[in-house]
């Protein structure tokens, strides 16, 4: 390819998680060094933030059909963000255990990584993830202060929920009946019967992580689905850690709405009205 003359190099990078600005600048610089010629950055999608990141470092990227950063030809079209395709539209569990605890627990003006990781338990990494997440969300965005990078929302934290509902999962991977008690939260119907008035089933439901699952398995503990007669109760196994929120022993109520929000019952649809209006944003 040539751009303005001058033959031109592609760095493709096909990489789930992108690497800093910073280093491929590094690479960049590596490659003048054998290739005469422009050298331009191309990912399938890059968050604001690195966007900002590529274009502070003066790095050349293209992202395919949405954006380009051309300096040496005067090319700044930026003003494009291409919405990502319904289907795209889910965050990764951690991504959402950080935002359901951001808008439950967090009343500052920002937060860091490094505020999180204590409470959630999360790397470094895994945590700046949730940021790109939610920043291309367009729920919040990131500047950097002295050495850190801090989210912020844009709008309040109800508003912010609403707006991030196409981005939601289930939280729960599996339910299964099982022969012990494990410790846990209480899950599902169980818990929506101690934040309303809704009657509590007939066997308790723990809301566990996979972990916990695995060694239920290992112990003998559990049992088939399709044996309810003999179960002591049922658990959920989630996709991130079940927490809980002003009461003890329960799952948020958040991560309990979307757990149980699809259910085809009225009574259920009452009772998942009243919870929501007992969160306090």
């Amino acid at each position: 390819m040539d751009l303005d003359g001058r033959p031109l190099l592609l760095m493709v990078d096909e990489n789930p998680d992108p690497v800093t600005p910073a280093v491929i600048r590094k690479h960049a610089e590596q490659a003048s060094t054998k290739w005469d010629g422009s050298i331009v950055y191309v990912r399938t999608q890059v968050t604001a933030y690195n966007r900002k990141r590529l274009i502070a470092q003066r790095v050349p990227f293209i992202v395919p059909g949405n954006q380009m950063y051309l300096p040496e030809m005067g090319l700044d079209l930026r003003e494009y963000f291409r919405t990502p395709p319904m289907a795209t539209r889910r965050f990764r569990p951690s991504t959402q255990a950080v935002l359901i605890h951001l808008l439950l627990n967090h009343d500052q003006d920002g937060t860091t990584a490094s505020e999180l990781a204590p409470t959630l338990g999360y790397t470094t990494m895994t945590l700046s993830r949730a940021f790109d997440e939610i920043e291309s969300a367009e729920l919040a965005a990131t500047d950097i202060s002295g050495r850190e990078r801090v989210l912020r929302f844009h709008a309040s934290r109800k508003e912010t929920w609403q707006q991030a509902q196409p981005w939601l999962i289930d939280p729960v991977k599996s339910r299964h009946f099982i022969a012990t008690s494990p410790d846990g939260l209480r899950a599902g119907q169980d818990a929506l019967s101690r934040y309303t008035m809704l009657a509590a089933p007939p066997l308790p439901v723990t809301a566990i992580d996979h972990q916990q699952w695995l060694a239920i398995r290992k112990d003998g503990g559990g049992i088939e689905p399709d044996d309810p007669d003999t179960a002591v109760g049922e658990v959920e196994i989630w996709k991130y850690e079940p927490r809980t929120y002003e009461r003890a022993g329960v799952v948020d109520p958040l991560s309990l709405y979307l757990s149980v929000k699809h259910a085809a019952d009225e009574r259920l649809e009452q009772a998942i009205d009243a919870l929501m209006e007992q969160v306090r944003w």
